[in-house]
This record gives structure tokens, C-alpha cells and sequence, in this order.
């Protein structure tokens, strides 16, 4: 398909998009304060002590790595956020998250360099917003965006120089070969779904050169080699099988797999059915212009929707799948849709194209209003009880080291604030988040006894529900 240049009214309505997309994400970040792991991930893993030093976060990563997961490359940004004042890692992530939705059109355009399709870029992210189950766990809170976010922005990029040779191959040098080895090393250590995700899709790379009898350039070999090494020492991390004790499982084999089956099947029905709906539409009107567009044009969609899906049902190897591990697989599927959509050139077809995009920016700008209101009430009233907690520390002096402080917890209520679905203040302040948040504030413990919320129309949360009843109750004892 030949590339056409697009005029400059279009490169600058995308570059006005895309920087929209960077700001909006930034005020979200810097709206955003500490949550759950956090709190942990600011001090070292095998001292305790706060941390302060690239050696001193190394031996943590080491630590982690033995005692709870193999993911060191991720906790490594994780923890090393930590060292900072926050508006660095709130620039470094709005930039991530702007990174991977241009990572996702450029995997989907290839090299029609000329080209600014507004309308797939605005789809890819009208999808991030509104696909993810987790939205604000895997992009706004620190600890899950590095986990998450930044591990599928790694994925999907190292895959760019396999789109683009399987579009029209190109010589390479040594110095390839040996850069993508080290780079395939990195993003097969990532994320135990998003690199098997990855995996799916290398390999499905090198045999589709082996079926068309093209020859498989060595730094594809040299890339998928490193790619298999890093997620060996991912997945072999003692840490792994340490952490795999706390969870309770099924004895039985069969039942153990078929129910770890159906969750990865469900966690596709009830989130991802859009993206496999949008994907079987496309493919279909592609598939029927296959003599015009080629081969190729069907075979790179396939390949990253197997990639989505190898990602999603790899959770089958874990105990527990929680919504926020979506975030890879969910990558790859829109990568996916997005892969098929902007090849759709037909003048009817660009014309329903613009139409879905106006629809379903209007759902995303409400979602994007309350998620707003959402996210800027939390951070008011966490601002407003971290005052009150820092006063009463001030005034115990120096008898804070031991004191023990009520407060109250706060509940939000909708999943793009990155508190929602996460652990804040508790009854019982000893597990790891509560000792680390007591210690940050320089206390021995901190404890909730009650949950304060704020008003939104339209929504429910557990705290308003629980006092609506309490209210309710009350008024008929009366």
C-alpha cells in the first residue's frame, strides 16, 4: 500500500492530540498521591532503612528477588521512583502512557512514516481508557504503573523492529544483533503474561519468514534468544515459589486448571468482548480486500491477537488473576484492532470509522469528567487527613516514635482513581503497607476506625452504602 503525505492541518491536529493525551495524564499523576505499596517500596526489601542509593536499591532487588518475585526490572523503576520527589516519576509515567498508545498506532501503521491517522491514534486511546478494568491500578498508581504500564510499553516497543522487517526487510549490522539480544534479555524479564505474550509473538514472527522462505535475520535470533533468557530468569526466581505458598488452590489437578481456565476465559467475556468484537469486524471487511492489501496485511493482526491472547490465558500458570494483570494482554488485543482498522482505506469505511470515534469519544469524555471529579476528591480529602496525622505527630513530639494514631480510611468510586480496589488505613495496621505507612509518618501504627467518603451522584461505594444503611436503620429504631 503506498504511503501518501499528510498535510499539515492533520500533523497538527495529531501532535495537538497527543499532547492533550501527556497533559491530561500528568494533572491525573500529580493528583494522584502514595497508595498501598508504595508505602513498602520506598524502603529497602532486606533492611528496612529508607532508601537513598543505587546500591542500596540493588541488594533490595536482589532481596526481592529470592524472597517474592522475579520482576526486578520493573520494581527496579518501582522503588528507584521512590528516592525522588514524585513530579519526576508524574512526568516520567504521563510520558509512558503517551509512549505506549504511539508504540500501539505505530505497530498498527508500520512504515507509513507520511501518515498521521487521527482517527486509529484517537481509537487506540479512547480503548485505553475505557477497556481497562483497572485503569487507575495500572497507570496512575506508581507501584502497578511501573508493574504494569511501563512492562507493556517495554513489550510492545521491542516488537517495532519485527513490524517493520515484516513489512520490507532490512539490512542490519552487529551492532543489531547485539542490541536486540540485550534488549530481548530486558523485555522477556518484564512481566510474567506480557513477555509470554511477547514470546507468542516472536516466534509466530520467525515462522511466518520460515513459511514465506524468507530468511530470518540473525538479530531476530539473537533478539528471541534474549527474549527466552529473560523470561527463564523471570519465572525460575525462588521468590516465585516462595510467594506461591501464601495462596490457598484446588488439590485436584483437573479442577486447579479448569477453574484457573475459566478465569482467564471470563476475565475476556466481561472486559475484552469490545476489542474481540472490533477485531472479528475488521479482519473480516480486511480479509475481503486480501488481493489488494496482501498477506502480510492479514498476518500481523493475527499475530499480535495470538500474542493477547497467549498473554491473558499464561495467568492459567498463576493462582490468582487480578483484573490489573489485564493490562498486557488488553495492550496486544488493541494493537490488535488497531492493526486492522487503519487499513481500512475505503471512503465509506473512514467515514464509519469517524463516526465510532465520535461516539465513543463522548462516552470517554463523561468517563473522563467523572474519573476527574473522582481522582481530585480523593486527593483533597488524603491531603486533607495527611495534614491532620503530620499535626498530631508534631505535637506528641518526641514521644510520636511510639504512639499509635486513629484515623479514617477513604474510599473513591470509580476504577480510574488509582485507589479504588487498593488497600488504604485498616483496622489492623501490622501487615507491611501499615507498618511502612506508620513508619513514614515517623509513628508506630496508624489505624482506621471508620471510612469517610465524599458525595457523586449516580455512584455507590461500600463506605456510603454501609452508612446509607446505618442511617436508615437508625431512623426506624427511632
Amino acid at each position: 500500500m503506498q504511503t501518501r503525505q499528510a498535510p499539515p492541518w492533520q500533523r497538527r491536529l495529531f501532535r495537538l492530540a497527543a499532547a492533550l493525551v501527556f497533559l491530561w495524564m500528568l494533572l491525573l499523576n500529580c493528583l494522584t498521591p502514595y497508595i498501598a505499596d508504595d508505602f513498602p517500596f520506598a524502603y529497602a526489601f532486606d533492611t528496612g532503612l529508607r532508601l537513598q542509593s543505587l546500591p542500596q536499591l540493588l541488594q533490595s532487588l536482589a532481596f526481592h528477588y529470592r524472597e517474592w518475585s522475579g520482576r526486578v526490572v520493573v520494581k527496579f523503576f518501582a522503588q528507584g521512583f521512590t528516592m525522588f520527589p514524585k513530579l519526576i516519576f508524574n512526568l516520567f509515567n504521563a510520558a509512558a502512557y503517551l509512549g505506549l498508545g504511539l508504540v500501539i498506532y505505530r505497530l498498527a501503521a508500520g512504515r507509513r512514516r507520511g501518515r498521521y491517522d487521527l482517527l486509529a491514534f484517537l481509537l487506540i486511546q479512547v480503548a485505553l481508557w475505557e477497556i481497562s478494568p483497572a485503569f487507575g491500578q495500572t497507570n496512575l498508581w506508581m507501584c502497578g504503573a511501573c508493574n504494569y504500564l511501563w512492562a507493556s510499553l517495554g513489550c510492545l516497543a521491542f516488537l517495532l523492529p519485527w513490524r517493520y522487517y515484516l513489512e520490507r526487510p532490512f539490512a542490519a549490522g552487529a551492532r543489531m544483533v547485539f542490541g536486540m539480544g540485550v534488549a530481548g534479555l530486558f523485555a522477556g524479564w518484564l512481566s510474567e503474561n506480557g513477555s509470554a505474550g511477547l514470546l507468542v509473538c516472536l516466534v509466530l514472527c520467525i515462522w511466518w519468514l520460515l513459511l514465506r522462505r524468507q530468511r530470518v535475520p540473525v538479530w531476530m535470533w539473537s533478539g528471541a534468544a534474549g527474549a527466552v533468557v529473560g523470561f527463564v530468569i523471570l519465572i525460575a526466581a525462588p521468590g516465585n515459589y516462595n510467594r506461591a505458598t501464601v495462596y490457598g488452590d484446588y488439590s485436584s489437578f483437573l479442577t486447579r486448571y479448569a477453574v484457573r481456565f475459566f478465569n482467564c476465559l471470563n476475565m475476556l467475556k466481561d472486559y475484552a468482548l469490545p476489542l474481540l468484537f472490533v477485531f472479528a469486524i475488521g479482519f473480516v471487511l480486511l480479509w475481503f480486500r486480501h488481493s489488494s492489501v496482501g498477506a502480510q496485511a492479514l498476518a500481523w493482526p493475527v499475530i499480535l491477537l495470538l500474542g493477547g491472547l497467549g498473554a491473558n490465558f499464561a495467568m492459567i500458570l498463576s493462582p490468582d488473576y487480578y483484573e490489573r494483570s489485564t493490562h498486557a494482554p488488553f495492550a496486544y488485543l488493541i494493537a490488535a484492532c488497531a492493526a486492522c482498522l487503519i487499513q481500512l482505506d475505503g471512503r465509506i469505511l473512514r467515514q464509519g470509522l469517524a463516526c465510532l470515534t465520535a461516539c465513543l469519544g463522548l462516552i470517554a469524555g463523561f468517563h473522563s469528567l467523572e474519573a476527574g471529579y473522582d481522582i481530585a476528591s480523593y486527593w483533597v480529602m488524603y491531603n486533607t487527613r495527611d495534614a491532620l496525622l503530620r499535626q498530631e505527630v508534631a505535637a506528641l513530639g518526641e514521644e510520636a516514635a511510639g504512639a499509635s494514631l486513629s484515623t479514617y480510611a477513604i474510599e473513591p468510586y470509580t476504577r480510574w482513581c488509582a485507589a479504588y480496589g487498593l488497600p488504604d488505613i485498616r483496622e489492623n495496621s501490622e501487615d507491611s503497607i501499615g507498618l511502612c505507612r506508620a513508619r513514614w509518618y515517623g509513628v508506630s501504627a496508624i489505624t482506621a476506625s471508620e471510612t469517610h467518603t465524599y458525595p457523586f451522584p449516580g455512584h455507590m461505594n461500600e463506605a456510603y452504602a454501609a452508612g446509607e444503611a446505618a442511617a436508615l436503620e437508625a431512623q426506624e429504631t427511632q
